[in-house]
């Protein structure tokens, strides 16, 4: 007698890859919402910023959570692919689509066009590994001098003109405008965003479908959460490319 293997169960496929989707659609929700700060200025950007990397081991363990929902995520849509395929091995000869949806259709692709962008996303803005010039971006702040004056940072003395703040932190708004007043990094970003709105629109439904939320009267309510939740994410991710690249935001201060 064969031992019940949850991974070969189509439900138990679903109900993780939904809860691992709630969990990246908060974070992506939260993400947005810090991200919106730019609008704020450059102290303000830089603070939210410098508090999340003064989270310390809290922000590790975020990262870590989000790196197995990530993976758990991937892993499960491939083997509820590979189970409905494998329930359907010859295929039909006249496929229908009168039930699905372009969204729906398109989940797999989305899914890989998203999950390469968010690769470039990380190596770009978080680990500056397509530019380590980013990471010596930095603002001061604190109780400002009213001279010049050295400064003792940690064992290395730095000069800090008057009128500056006696500590640095990475100055991520900079960062977030050099990058973005390069139109070909805009409209990276602006795909990238795009297709994860594609890919949103339809699985926070699917999400709530899984958890148990469904019935003709909630079904109808649940669509349009989707589709806010969805396109709200595009466009609130897309407004900071485009506010930079195409109306100038932040770029007097840096003199781009």
């Amino acid at each position: 007698m064969s031992k019940f293997n949850p991974f070969n169960s189509t439900i138990f496929n679903k109900v993780v890859m939904a809860a691992t989707g709630a969990i990246l659609v908060l974070f992506l929700i939260g993400h947005c919402v810090g991200n919106l700060q730019v609008f704020l200025g450059r102290d303000v950007f830089n603070t939210y910023a410098h508090f999340l990397q003064s989270t310390g081991e809290l922000l590790w363990i975020v990262r870590l959570v989000l790196l197995v929902s990530v993976l758990l995520h991937v892993i499960t849509s491939l083997k509820l692919k590979f189970l409905n395929n494998s329930a359907k091995p010859e295929g039909y000869r006249v496929k229908s689509y009168v039930k699905s949806t372009l969204y729906s259709r398109s989940m797999i692709y989305t899914g890989i066009v998203i999950f390469l962008l968010a690769v470039y996303h990380l190596l770009h803005f978080t680990a500056h590994v397509t530019n380590p010039e980013y990471a010596d971006f930095e603002q001061p702040y604190g109780p400002k001098l009213q001279t010049e004056a050295l400064v003792d940072m940690g064992g290395e003395v730095v000069s800090v003109s008057a009128g500056e703040g006696i500590f640095q932190r990475h100055d991520a708004y900079q960062m977030v405008i050099t990058g973005f007043s390069k139109w070909y990094i805009s409209v990276v970003y602006i795909l990238f965003v795009f297709f994860l709105g594609i890919h949103l629109v339809h699985a926070v439904q699917s999400m709530f479908q899984t958890l148990g939320w469904s019935g003709t009267t909630i079904s109808p309510l649940l669509k349009i959460v989707s589709q806010v939740i969805g396109w709200g994410l595009f466009v609130g991710f897309s407004s900071v490319p485009i506010a930079v690249w195409i109306f100038g935001l932040g770029k007097g201060v840096y003199g781009l």
